[in-house]
Order: structure tokens, then sequence, then C-alpha cells
């Protein structure tokens, strides 16, 4: 699958000079908070692209649950100018939670805590709008969102009923246009 991959992303150079093909954003904000979200998109044709993201999201304490993401997406651009406008994505990847259980507060001993997780397949879709700014059209800024799945087995034994099923998804981006 990588070498699919691969060929994909190379593919764009051969396409017509006309504007950036590539794209490589995060979103500035989540750092801030000890998470992470960023993407590398690049053009296949007019109207499609192929990106590769990852993200990381840890809100609050560290009791709280956690969520890490890697996806491969395919891209439609309807307006048929790839990397810029309206962009509807279905994509594939891996995700991990974890979450923190709670396992024992007797008498005046300190509550433990154990923390769990589950890796799975995903599947997800989202909407986005996409500008392409500036004179050379190299900053890319983003807002979109959607739904990821977790494909999680349910019947294990190891507790995979206490994590999430399907999640939705936000994306504000910014990024470097470049060919």
């Amino acid at each position: 699958m990588t070498c699919a991959v691969a060929a994909l992303l190379l593919r764009a150079d051969v396409l017509p000079a006309q504007g950036p093909t590539r794209i490589i954003s995060v979103n500035p904000f989540l750092p801030l908070a000890g998470s992470f979200q960023g993407e590398f998109e690049s053009r296949l044709r007019e109207n499609l692209s192929v990106a590769v993201a990852a993200s990381y999201l840890a809100p609050g304490d560290n009791d709280d649950d956690r969520f890490a993401n890697a996806d491969v997406k395919l891209r439609l651009y309807p307006s048929e100018r790839a990397l810029q406008g309206l962009g509807i994505a279905a994509g594939v990847g891996v995700g991990r939670q974890s979450t923190v259980n709670f396992v024992d507060c007797v008498g005046f001993s300190p509550c433990t805590y154990r923390r769990r997780s589950a890796t799975s397949p995903t599947f997800s879709v989202e909407m986005q709008y996409q500008w392409l700014l500036g004179k050379q059209r190299n900053t890319a800024v983003t807002v979109g969102g959607g739904a990821r799945r977790y494909f999680l087995l349910e019947d294990s034994p190891t507790g995979f009923d206490q994590f999430n099923d399907y999640m939705p998804t936000l994306r504000l981006t910014i990024g470097y246009a470049f060919r």
C-alpha cells in the first residue's frame, strides 16, 4: 500500500504547471494544548488529490481520553481546481484510543487508575474548504469537519466497549503550498 501511495504522490509531477501541486499544513493552535493535527496533500488530477494526515488529541489532564490517528485520504474537488475550494474526502487509516479506568479506591489508601488502549482500523469522511492566498498562492488556509468510525472488536474481553465507535472531526489548518 505504501508503494501505491508513493506512486500517487509522485504522479503530481506530470501535471501541467498551474500553481501549487502540494500542501503541507498543521493546526497552529493545538500544540498549545499538547495536541497535534497535520496533513500532506498532493494533487493527482485537476479534481482529485491524495492526502496523508496524522493527529493526536489529548484534551485536559492525564486522566482524560486520548486519540491518535493516521489516515490516507482521497479528496474530490467538484470545482475541478484541486487544492482549492470545496473538497470532499474519504479516508482509511489506523486509530488508537486510550482511556483511564477506575480500578480501586478502598479505605484511606489513594485511588489507583489504569490506562487502557485499543488500536483499530478507521474510516473517515470529511468536507472542507481550502483557500490558497497570496501573490504566489503559497499560503493555504483550511476549515472543515467530518466523522471517523473506529472498527473495534466490541466482544473482546479487554474492555473495548469503553471506547468510542464514532468521533466527529474538525479541521483548521494553515500551511505552505508548493510545486
